[in-house]
């Protein structure tokens, strides 16, 4: 799996457009940690400290990061604000 760059023109039009909310209801658990697990593989291989779904042709609200030596996996859930 590539990340994604501005170098091309598909890639840049995606990658600069509103991602969508994740829903967890949609996600059964053991995708969603495949999921975090194929992010972070692909972060680490760029020797990256954060990777975004949409920088791997993912239109999901999420991003990996890790910083010193803690991992985390940020969701942005579609929720009603009040």
């Amino acid at each position: 799996m590539d990340i994604w760059t501005l170098l091309d023109q598909q890639q840049e039009k995606f990658l600069r457009r509103k991602t969508a909310r994740f829903d967890f209801a949609k996600w059964p658990k053991a995708e969603i940690r495949n999921l975090i697990a194929k992010m972070r593989r692909v972060m680490k291989k760029a020797n990256g400290i954060g990777l975004s779904a949409n920088q791997i042709g993912l239109d999901l609200n999420i991003f990996v990061a890790q910083v010193e030596n803690k991992f985390y996996a940020v969701f942005v859930e579609d929720v009603e604000v009040r």
